[in-house]
């Protein structure tokens, strides 16, 4: 199986909480209120769906837009072992059964089960077009972000 590094992890983790930052940047009128679990899992299924979408624009030139599809659902099945719910994700749904998914888990579920699906998308997504390449399409998706692409490392 292959598992996320705590590294991709850490990256999803950053990915995901610049594209929440994002969306409730865009919605000047919404504001918060702690505590609104429905309103954290909301965002963070929007979340989750921006980063699906900045990643399948970077990566469906290189590898398919069917490729990213598939990349993902792989992602969705190697990570359900331990996110059970997301066996729930029809294959030809992927993207969208997610967001509607994380809607429905707690906050902290759904940002849990959004990084170690991402951080598993990114190893995957590693073993298939190598590190190097892996961390130019995540800089090239998140140019403004510190760290949007882990260290490389000497093999």
């Amino acid at each position: 199986m292959n598992r996320a590094s705590p590294a991709q992890i850490e990256t999803a983790r950053r990915l995901l909480a610049h594209e929440r930052a994002a969306g409730s940047a865009r919605q000047p009128g919404s504001a918060r209120q702690p505590g609104s679990s429905r309103q954290d899992s909301a965002a963070e299924g929007t979340a989750a769906g921006r980063v699906y979408d900045k990643l399948h624009a970077q990566l469906a030139p290189l590898i398919g837009a069917a490729g990213v599809h598939l990349l993902f659902m792989r992602s969705a099945k190697l990570a359900q072992g331990e996110l059970a719910w997301l066996a729930e994700i029809p294959i030809v749904e992927g993207p969208t059964k997610l967001r509607e998914l994380l809607h429905r888990q707690e906050p902290v579920v759904a940002t849990e089960s959004a990084a170690a699906l991402f951080g598993t998308f990114f190893t995957l997504l590693t073993t298939l077009i190598g590190e190097r390449l892996t961390n130019r399409v995540l800089r090239s998706a998140w140019p403004t972000i510190e760290g949007a692409a882990p260290e490389e490392t000497d093999r």
